[in-house]
């Protein structure tokens, strides 16, 4: 598995540079992008081969060191709300290798990671301050259509990740 952070991430973590990724398969990359909405520090990860998008709002200070763990965390609890197994989630793991951290790039990347943010943006008002995890906003982002050149078809992030799991 591998996170690709951005650069505003990186900045905001004060750390050095990362390798340019990605070097996993699309369906196993992740973009990660640190963002503040009303006021609260947010990290928002799109799946680089499906715009299938997390959430975790009001990150605290003492949360950004274990930020991959909460990630993957993350990661699984949505497989399981999606009606994945148990097993198709250790599984897509096991398939993922060991994690990797790198620099998001991609003009394809830059564009999904803008039209989630814009659709997030428009759904604020549903954010949750009290939970840490935001599955009714995910939800919605998950469910807006957009047409993905590398499926030649339109459909929802949550259709186009709900099928990688039948190829894995």
């Amino acid at each position: 598995m591998e996170f690709g952070y951005t650069i505003p991430l990186q900045k905001h973590l004060e750390m050095e540079a990362l390798p340019p990724g990605p070097t996993v398969a699309p369906f196993f990359n992740w973009a990660v992008h640190a963002l503040t909405i009303q006021r609260r520090k947010a990290v928002l990860a799109m799946n680089c081969s499906t715009r299938y998008c997390i959430l975790l709002y009001g990150v605290r200070a003492a949360d950004w060191v274990h930020l991959p763990g909460l990630l993957q965390n993350e990661i699984r609890a949505a497989i399981l709300r999606e009606g994945l197994s148990e097993y198709e989630a250790v599984r897509y793991f096991a398939l993922s290798g060991t994690l990797k951290r790198s620099t998001a790039q991609g003009p394809n990347l830059v564009e999904g990671l803008n039209w989630t943010m814009q659709t997030l943006l428009q759904q604020v008002s549903l954010l949750d301050e009290h939970r840490f995890s935001q599955p009714q906003v995910t939800h919605i982002l998950n469910d807006e259509v957009y047409y993905a050149s590398e499926f030649s078809k339109s459909g929802t992030p949550r259709e186009f990740f709900l099928a990688g799991f039948r190829c894995l």
